[in-house]
């Protein structure tokens, strides 16, 4: 039956097929062409978007705004929080622009500014980068918000490296998008530029899967700014019949062929709406003919091959699996109830089968009917989504009211006192353990007669419980509520060594209002900071209220007082001030208490950053702090991590000290140097007048300014030659003995190691 079902009509549809090809490649070849050129275009049209959709999430970025105040590299030196916000920026283009392979630099240059803030150079004076004259050369558009795309050469002379030095070319094809911001938007305008590697975008548009062909991209000029060939960037399409044929075609996308030289080529082409490019594709026809040749025979020959070894493995298999299935269909003809088997005695073996198969079907969706009723993950899923405010669908919702008889709802949140660490402790699959638990212990313990509970996870510490009561008294219904959660703490520290802290939401008459009972209960369980943990708290208006903000700046400047002068212990007492003030204000908030000790922790930084104290060698970037503050459940553990951290700077003042010594005497012995350079220095000689050994002397002044003692000395005799050379017509044999060198010769040397050149290279520079 396969045989002749399947095996003779593929062979013959086969043949007749690959007869067909030839009639009909090229056409199909064509098309396939012009889809893939689509394909090529929208994916490059793609990536180049997104590179302006980040120039111009920097430009809108706060760090943009700042540094369009600044215009002189001098001034952004000077102000600490602008050289934070540059290298902000700075992170900015080398995280984004940095990693990315096709790109090669971003960078920012305010309107007027002297410096460039860039993705390769970090940040650095304006003459220090490459040149900037191509800008005025382009019609860059300043009274606006827009960007444009233009080809061009980067220059590379002043760039140090990368690839391209290996070709030992001063520049290199690149796409270059400039943003101008209009100064409506700062006090200054400015530029943002990203440089794309023409070589790489055409190795995109170029894969080496490719067929024979070239793809390139023709502007709206009729200029070539993307192609495998760096010589033919920028010069115009030079074969006139695909001009003519682009230009006189209103198609948008579209293919033609053409002869030249004897050769038939295939060209397809696309006219994009971005920035008005062509891109173009040229194939041989007579080398994609030959493939489709050579594939068709192939494929003649694979398939010939399969029918072979089909028609064998047909035999082998039908005669190997006939005798179990007459096996099969005997044992469950004999197998059959005398019922069926009277009913239709005359059938075949399929017809038994197909009664078998029908009586499996109907256990097994007997059995889908009493598991489904277990599985309560779709009613779970419905109740997180209405107590989160996203169950929109009213169909689900009236299906959720029908498990809930009552009309008053309150919302019980418990909360695991020490979730963090519990999170570090356990893992995922151990606290779903517990929690389907606890979920359990709410459930059967609030489910009386009157009250309905349904209780679900909600968070990786927090399990939520939506209480349905029937007549709903306040005082009765709070005693009823305190007594089966007193019930349930007791059973749940059987379970693990964590204490449970429960918020309760106030009474609501109706099922969605469920996600404002979630935030009654979570601003109760929030309020544990100053009730202490293992406590039902319930919810109260006075948690919303908006109050005055609470912050006891005396007891900071006291305590940033007593730190420097390292008083420990009158630190300490005023933290249990700070404490004792807090938990005396009625209902102050949650995050207030947070923010009090996260600013008095930024102060406490501040204070030790203008001291000229490097806090970054034992705190990082002082964040772990603000985190660990909000992690947090009482104010009592906040009030010890506070004791803590104050202890480790308490530490690291004292190696500060230590320091602070050695800086003095790296001043001392740089004053001395820069005082003497002209001069034979011995230097054992002032190491023994310092007070201090030679070897200490070396290491010290290696420490602080990351260059030897001679290195520094030379570089002074250097510095003063260079002037000398410069503004005077003094012989160079005079110069060297008055900075310090016995012979022209030394004088030589050291000009070379540290200028690259000679005293007279130097002296031709300046008279040019």
């Amino acid at each position: 039956m396969i045989f002749c079902v399947l095996i003779i009509p593929t062979s013959l549809i086969a043949y007749y097929a690959m007869q067909d090809v030839a009639k009909y490649a090229e056409e199909n070849i064509a098309v396939s062409k012009l889809d893939n050129l689509e394909s090529v275009s929208n994916a490059t049209e793609l990536i180049l978007s997104s590179y302006t959709r980040n120039v111009i999430q920097f430009a809108n970025s706060t760090a943009y705004r700042n540094l369009g105040q600044v215009t002189s590299y001098q001034e952004l030196n000077i102000d600490f929080e602008m050289v934070r916000t540059a290298w902000d920026a700075q992170s900015y283009l080398s995280r984004v622009f940095g990693t990315e392979k096709m790109v090669h630099s971003c960078f920012y240059m305010g309107k007027g500014s002297d410096y460039v803030i860039s993705s390769d150079k970090n940040i650095c004076r304006l003459e220090n980068y490459v040149s900037m004259d191509w800008m005025e050369e382009e019609d860059i558009n300043e009274n606006g918000i827009r960007g444009k795309w233009i080809a061009r050469e980067l220059d590379t002379s002043h760039d140090g490296g990368a690839e391209y030095e290996k070709a030992s070319r001063n520049s290199i094809p690149v796409l270059s998008y400039v943003y101008s911001i209009s100064p409506l938007i700062t006090a200054k305008g400015g530029y943002i530029v990203c440089n794309v590697y023409n070589s790489r975008l055409s190795e995109f548009i170029n894969p080496t899967n490719q067929a024979s062909g070239t793809c390139y991209i023709l502007d709206e000029d009729k200029n070539i700014i993307c192609h495998p060939d760096n010589d033919r960037f920028l010069a115009g399409e030079e074969n006139q019949v695909i001009i003519d044929n682009i230009t006189g075609s209103k198609q948008k996308t579209g293919y033609f062929d053409y002869e030249e030289a004897g050769v038939r080529y295939l060209c397809a082409y696309k006219k994009s709406s971005f920035n008005n490019w062509i891109y173009v594709v040229n194939y041989s026809m007579d080398d994609i003919m030959r493939q489709v040749k050579t594939v068709s025979s192939t494929a003649m020959l694979i398939i010939m091959l399969a029918i072979a070894v089909e028609m064998i493995l047909v035999l082998l298999i039908s005669y190997w699996i006939f005798k179990p299935f007459r096996m099969l269909f005997n044992n469950v003809k004999e197998n059959m109830t005398e019922g069926m088997a009277e009913k239709a005695p005359s059938k075949n073996e399929v017809y038994y089968l197909n009664e078998v198969f029908k009586k499996m079907k109907s256990e097994e969706s007997q059995i889908h009917e009493i598991l489904e009723k277990k599985n309560s993950d779709a009613q779970r899923l419905h109740l997180r989504e209405m107590l989160t405010g996203t169950l929109e669908s009213r169909e689900k919702k009236e299906n959720l009211a029908k498990s809930f008889p009552y009309e008053h709802f309150m919302v019980l949140l418990a909360s695991v006192d020490g979730g963090s660490e519990m999170l570090r402790k356990y893992n995922s699959d151990e606290r779903m353990f517990y929690f389907l638990q606890i979920e359990d212990l709410f459930t059967d313990c609030l489910s009386q007669e009157g009250y309905v509970a349904k209780a679900i996870r909600f968070r990786s510490t927090t399990c939520a419980v939506i209480l349905n009561i029937k007549a709903y008294d306040q005082k009765k219904t709070a005693a009823y509520i305190r007594d089966k959660i007193d019930l349930v703490k007791q059973q749940t520290r059987q379970i693990f060594d964590y204490s449970l802290t429960i918020g309760i939401s106030a009474v609501h008459a109706d099922i969605d209002d469920l996600n404002e009972g979630m935030a009654e209960a979570t601003a109760a369980v929030k309020h544990r900071i100053i009730a202490g943990k293992n406590q039902i708290i319930f919810w109260n208006p006075r948690m919303n209220e908006s109050k005055r903000y609470f912050y006891p700046y005396d007891s900071e400047n006291k305590i940033i007082n007593y730190l420097k002068l390292q008083k420990m212990d009158a630190v300490y007492e005023e933290l249990e001030l700070v404490r004792e003030q807090i938990v005396a204000i009625e209902d102050i908030s949650y995050d207030n208490v947070v923010l009090i000790y996260q600013q008095m922790i930024g102060a406490i930084i501040k204070a030790l950053m203008e001291e000229k104290i490097q806090i970054s060698k034992f705190l990082g970037n002082g964040r772990q702090a603000y985190t660990a503050i909000a992690e947090m459940d009482t104010i009592e553990e906040i009030e010890l991590f506070m004791k803590e951290f104050i202890c480790r700077i308490q530490e690291y003042l004292g190696e500060v000290t230590e320091e602070k010594e050695d800086v003095k005497l790296y001043d001392r012995i740089i004053a001395y140097l820069e005082e003497h350079y002209k001069e034979d220095i011995d230097y054992e000689e002032v190491a023994e007048n310092i007070g201090i050994s030679y070897s200490y002397m070396r290491r010290v002044v290696k420490e602080g300014g990351d260059i030897s003692m001679v290195d520094y000395v030379n570089r002074l005799r250097i510095r003063e030659a260079k002037k000398l050379l410069l503004t005077t017509d003094l012989k160079i044999p005079d110069i060297a003995g008055m900075v310090g060198y016995h012979n022209v010769q030394s004088l030589n040397r050291f000009f070379k190691k540290y200028e690259g050149t000679t005293p007279n290279g130097v002296r031709d520079l300046g008279k040019k």
